[in-house]
């Protein structure tokens, strides 16, 4: 069998997106939080913490296999504030995951960005 050669161009379409999310002015940081989703009929939850933030989302290392696109509820324990997001991006070989914010809002971390 010959090997097929041609562009992925979902996973080219996700990288761009992910470059222009990472173009955002970002910080290195540790906020411990909470990943919520739907599966089936219970709710599932995940401990995660950021490895770095912006205004408009994350990147994590999440205890949890969440494939792209997901919807997600992220909870910051320590102020008890939730947010919707999205995953945009993993590692398929960690548990690195980048998280969008459905509605950007930098003090949802609670640091100054």
């Amino acid at each position: 069998m010959a090997p097929n050669f041609t562009p992925n161009i979902v996973a080219k379409s996700v990288q761009e997106r992910w470059a222009q999310l990472r173009s955002h002015k970002r910080i290195i940081s540790k906020v411990k939080l909470l990943v919520e989703w739907d599966e089936g009929a219970a709710p599932q939850t995940a401990h995660a913490v950021t490895v770095d933030v912006s205004h408009s989302g994350c990147m994590a290392v999440v205890g949890a296999d969440l494939p792209l696109h997901r919807k997600v509820r992220l909870i910051h324990p320590e102020s008890g504030r939730k947010a919707e997001a999205e995953v945009v991006w993993r590692d398929h070989e960690a548990w690195d995951v980048g998280l969008e914010l459905v509605k950007p809002d930098a003090s949802f971390w609670g640091l100054k960005i």
